[in-house]
Formats: structure tokens, C-alpha cells, sequence
């Protein structure tokens, strides 16, 4: 079976000024479901660039992105967007506008309105994903008071709820204290336990904690760390060359 995410030569560059910035220079990457793999860089190394790329929310200047054997740039916005609210979860380690009133339960709930799921059945599924990410006790909170690892642990369920096949999820961990990362790093490895293809970024060792494939993001290119991971006896570095997974 083959890949179900593929970046195969894929350049990105923004001008800033007079300036011109090489964020991902000829990446390739493929990302199969039971993968939880990592892109770790540090800031502005073009991890977020990467992840939007593969999400399908950002094209790259030149280079092929496919999905589930499908040309994401071909597709079209409305053809994307249709993959995210269904088949491609995402999770931004960015402050996103939530309604503060509404309740944890009802907000997991919401990317089922899209989907005609009725709302005993939202719900239902809502407090299901509540339970399996250990949030099922502020379910009647307001999103509003949630810390941030609760916020986090919320995010998941809200991601997860539609049973995705890949969860694009950027820095979610890194500024999360030990305990909170930890667990958080844990739900990830049980849902890429379960099928889903998990792709991560994490700006240093901590947030990649656990994850069976490393890559390493800088200058433009992904490549192999330098000497031991220390990110934990569950990584498995799979290094990735230049060119390794283009066809040409």
C-alpha cells in the first residue's frame, strides 16, 4: 500500500523587501498511515510552511503534493476544503477566535455540523472523543477557562472527532509543561496506533518526544540529525535525501 501523503520536490519562497527567502528547498516526504512522524526545527525554519503545504491550505511554488493518490494543487479550494472537514485534520499552535460561550462539548461538536450529523449524535460522538483524549470532565465548561494543556487536549478531540485519516498538528506540545506534554505526545502515538498518519512539528527535542520517525527541517531542506535524537527510546530515525522519494 502505498503512501497516503507525498511531497516529492516541493520549493517555497517569499520576498521580503528586496529579499528573497528559500523556505523549503526540493522536499520530499512521504507519510503512510501508523506514521507519527516529526519535523523538528527551530523557529522560522519553515515547519508551518511545510505543514500548510501538506494540509493542502498553502501551494508550493513548484513541486508535486499528493494525497491518497489525488494531486492536492489540482484539485481545486473547494476540493481541498472538502478534504479538510473530512479527511485531513489540522491543529495550529496559534490563537485561533473560539465563541467563549459555548460549552467543550459543543465545540468538539461543531466540524460534525458540516458533515448533516444530527445534533444527539454530535454530541454523542463529541463526549466519546472527550473521554478517549481525558477531557470528559470540563465537557460543560466554557472554552473560555480551559488552561492550555486542557486547550490543547480540546483541540484533539475537535480534530479527531470526524475520524480522520491524517492530523497535521504544528507545535502543539512545545509550550506545554512536562506533564501536559507528555500526554498530550501519548494521544498522538495511540491515534498513529490506530491508523492515522500523524505529521508534527516541534521547534526542539521535548515536543518530538515518541514519535517513530524524526525529521530534521533546516536551511529549506529535511535532513538527517547529527548524532543521537535524545528525544527517547521510541524514535526511529528514517532518513530522508534529497530526491529519495521523487520520481523523475
Amino acid at each position: 500500500m502505498g503512501p497516503l501523503l507525498s511531497l516529492v520536490g516541493v520549493h517555497k519562497r517569499y520576498s521580503r523587501g528586496q529579499r528573497e527567502i528559500v523556505v523549503l528547498d526540493d522536499v520530499s516526504l512521504d507519510l503512510c498511515a501508523h506514521d507519527f512522524a516529526c519535523v523538528l526545527g527551530e523557529r522560522s525554519a519553515g515547519k508551518t510552511t511545510l505543514l500548510e503545504i501538506a494540509a493542502g491550505i498553502r501551494p508550493p511554488d513548484f513541486g508535486q503534493v499528493h494525497y491518497g493518490g489525488r494531486d492536492l494543487v489540482a484539485l481545486g479550494e473547494r476540493a481541498r476544503g472538502h478534504l479538510r472537514r473530512s479527511e485531513i485534520a489540522c491543529v495550529w499552535n496559534r490563537k485561533v477566535p473560539t465563541i467563549h460561550a459555548v460549552a467543550v462539548l459543543d465545540h468538539v461538536a461543531l466540524p460534525l455540523v458540516s458533515g448533516g450529523v444530527g445534533r444527539r449524535e454530535r454530541r454523542r460522538a463529541a463526549a466519546e472523543m472527550l473521554e478517549r483524549v481525558g477531557a470528559a470532565d470540563y465537557a460543560q465548561v466554557a472554552v473560555e477557562a480551559l488552561s492550555d494543556g486542557e486547550r490543547t487536549r480540546v483541540a484533539l478531540a475537535q480534530a479527531c472527532v470526524r475520524r480522520p485519516r491524517m492530523l497535521i498538528a504544528d507545535e502543539i506540545a512545545d509550550t506545554l509543561d512536562m506533564i501536559e506534554r507528555n500526554a498530550v505526545l501519548g494521544l498522538l502515538r495511540e491515534f498513529a496506533r490506530d491508523g492515522v498518519a500523524i505529521l508534527l512539528s516541534a521547534a526542539n527535542a521535548h515536543g518530538a518526544a515518541g514519535c517513530n520517525r524524526l525529521i530534521s527541517l533546516s536551511g529549506g531542506r529535511l535532513v538527517e540529525p547529527d548524532g543521537p535524537s535524545g528525544v527517547g527510546e521510541l524514535i526511529e530515525l528514517r532518513p530522508r535525501s534529497r530526491g529519495s522519494d521523487s520520481v523523475r
